[in-house]
């Protein structure tokens, strides 16, 4: 099982239909810091400035209907972006593409472009599609290049730095994101400063540098908390878990994935209260105390049943099929990795299903009479 280190990036649609509460508004305003609108005109109409605080308030059916009574002349590049974002998230995807691709064509400033081209990126992103997500954002970025505009800069490059780690490209990935941290230092962004602090960190981590990802993290946690932004806070604190494991300081490692947990039970966020579950399971298994890591791991698995994710069931159960591996019990550990290897079926996993394979022959041929 490999540890993840969570990023402040959301990917997320349909927000709008989800369950009010501190967790949504809290994903809401962190995938609107994705996307791009433009700031109203001081001329503008009475009708813009309704679509605006409807936006601002993420009534986003009621931006829908105010935008179908705009008239034709109305339906400007601003109206355009804040209609098809606030499709998004009411999860319709495809129309709002065609609003993007509207807001492109009839574009009456290179800022404008620039933010439809970002969110076009967006779309392909969340659908993993990688090439096409960086392709548009960076065309974005040259506009904001082109037009001194820093704000989009720093933004474009946030998102680029991540596309291009999921492209395989570190290099441009860092490259991109320590120019965004400079940016959002210059032009005093604390959101953008704080994510790419976290991204780093990350970063930092993934190259062993780890008093590096300690000092980024905790910069990072400072600044999340002073925007009263629990949510980025709490994966943070989990991050920084893993980086004082590496450190050899396990209580304190222990002391932030609880730190972590209490601000997931605080929000009801069970998803990511079983994954910090999880990953104190797997700081207890490597530290060798296998009674604590399956409590753990059991708790994680209780809450993953009831939300019937596939993909985190079969992490949980392959992380109790370790624990018992390495406690030499190989039977047992034989029947929780087949139970994983079932839930990677499900999750449509082929790649794990493989890597489950092997290991579960390995440790049939352990227990097998004669080995």
């Amino acid at each position: 099982m490999v540890i993840s280190i969570p990023t402040p990036a959301v990917k997320a649609e349909a927000l709008a239909k989800e369950q009010p509460g501190r967790l949504n508004v809290l994903k809401i305003e962190a995938f609107k810091r994705e996307l791009r609108v433009l700031p109203p005109e001081q001329n503008a109409s009475i009708a813009h400035r309704v679509l605006h605080k409807h936006y601002d308030e993420n009534r986003f059916e009621g931006v829908v209907q105010e935008f179908h009574a705009l008239s034709p002349l109305e339906k400007n590049t601003d109206a355009l972006l804040m209609f098809g974002n606030s499709l998004l998230f009411l999860g319709q995807k495809s129309e709002a593409v065609k609003a993007f691709q509207g807001a492109f064509e009839q574009a009456a400033s290179p800022k404008g472009q620039s933010a439809a081209m970002a969110n076009f990126g967006v779309v392909f992103s969340m659908s993993d599609r990688w090439k096409e997500a960086a392709s548009w954002l960076e065309k974005s970025l040259e506009i904001a290049r082109d037009t001194d505009d820093w704000a989009g800069q720093g933004m474009a490059l946030a998102q680029l730095g991540i596309f291009y780690f999921k492209l395989g490209d570190t290099e441009k990935g860092a490259a991109a994101h320590i120019e965004a941290l400079e940016i959002a230092e210059t032009m005093a962004i604390p959101w953008l400063k704080a994510r790419q602090m976290s991204q780093l960190a990350s970063l930092y981590y993934r190259d062993k540098t780890y008093f590096l990802a300690r000092d980024y993290y905790e910069k990072a946690i400072e600044l999340y908390k002073t925007l009263d932004d629990p949510l980025s806070e709490a994966g943070a604190l989990t991050a920084l878990g893993f980086v004082y494991t590496e450190l050899d300081q396990v209580e304190k490692a222990l002391d932030l994935q609880t730190s972590a947990l209490n601000i997931y039970k605080t929000l009801n966020d069970p998803q990511n209260a079983s994954r910090v579950w999880l990953n104190m399971s797997l700081i207890y298994r490597d530290q060798g105390q296998f009674e604590k890591a399956l409590g753990s791991a059991k708790k994680a698995l209780q809450i993953q049943k009831a939300l019937g994710n596939a993909r985190m069931l079969a992490d949980i159960e392959g992380t109790i099929g370790t624990i018992y591996e390495k406690d030499k019990k190989f039977p047992e550990a034989i029947s929780h990795l087949k139970k994983a290897r079932d839930h990677f079926d499900a999750a449509g996993a082929s790649q794990e299903i493989h890597v489950v394979d092997l290991r579960i022959q390995t440790l049939e041929d352990q227990v097998a009479p004669g080995f």
